[in-house]
């Protein structure tokens, strides 16, 4: 008995905090809402009015796209999403490792770089037809794709982050006798995480973006195949309806490490 009601007041603890954020989100944000909600307001007034050119639809035309492609845009939006995570994870995996190879072995640090920016420099609308010959149509190629759109912010962030340690605070742990991962673990990392979160928070939008350009040219499903549908049928409200969900997708993810990262830097500061 006395479990469970332990149990419902950190329930209870828990929702009042979320509310608590919420509103204060909402309140933080009051005026980037009301200029939204008027955007949208004045973007449906001018086609009305007959204003928007053919390419653009009204809001109130891309809603009834998603009453209409509602299942169709989950079915895909699931595939993209599952990819540009997967992808997401393994960069941040291969990112954080290089970062902490560069940290212990300095000399390896400039190679790493230089890989990091060949890999950054290819295109990725080029390389996907690559991959898709190497690896098929199915979901490994936007997973390799969201990963390489998304490695090269967050190995810069851990990188500059390692770095980025106060020089007294190392002669403080060395004059204690630490050894190399414990400096690592009790200096560098903590040190790192406003610059590791930058670039995790880069890389979570190039994560879902890299997924989608990988379906415009070779995917069985995923919002970019989707998309690429509905231009060659001339469907310009589903066009829209793709790439604004390609869009919060982005901002979502954005916002998801965004709230990580408060989460972790006030327990840090707590």
């Amino acid at each position: 008995m006395s479990l469970s009601l332990n149990s419902c007041l950190l329930l209870h603890q828990l929702l009042q905090g979320v509310s608590s954020r919420l509103w204060q989100g909402i309140r933080a944000y009051r005026w980037s809402l009301m200029i939204g909600l008027g955007s949208l307001l004045l973007w449906q007034a001018m086609g009305m009015w007959g204003w928007l050119p053919i390419t653009v639809p009204t809001p109130w035309q891309v809603a009834l796209a998603l009453r209409r492609w509602h299942e169709v845009l989950w079915f895909h939006a699931q595939a993209t999403g599952v990819a540009a995570l997967v992808g997401y994870a393994a960069a941040c995996g291969l990112a954080l490792g290089l970062g902490m190879l560069a940290v212990f072995v300095p000399p390896a640090e400039g190679l790493l770089y230089n890989l990091a920016v060949i890999v950054y420099s290819v295109p990725l609308i080029a390389l996907t037809p690559l991959l898709v010959i190497w690896l098929g149509t199915g979901s490994s190629v936007r997973v390799v794709i969201a990963a390489i759109a998304s490695f090269f912010p967050i190995m810069v962030g851990a990188i500059q982050g390692f770095k980025a340690t106060d020089e007294q605070a190392q002669e403080l742990f060395q004059l204690l006798s630490a050894d190399r991962w414990q400096m690592f673990c009790h200096l560098q990392w903590p040190a790192a995480l406003p610059y590791l979160f930058a670039g995790l928070k880069a890389a979570a939008a190039s994560a879902v973006l890299g997924a989608i350009i990988s379906e415009w040219t070779g995917a069985d499903r995923g919002l970019g195949m989707m998309m690429t549908f509905a231009l060659f049928s001339f469907d310009v409200p589903q066009v829209w309806l793709t790439m604004l969900t390609s869009a919060a997708m982005a901002v979502g993810s954005f916002a998801v490490v965004s709230f990580a990262e408060q989460v972790c830097m006030g327990r840090r500061q707590a």
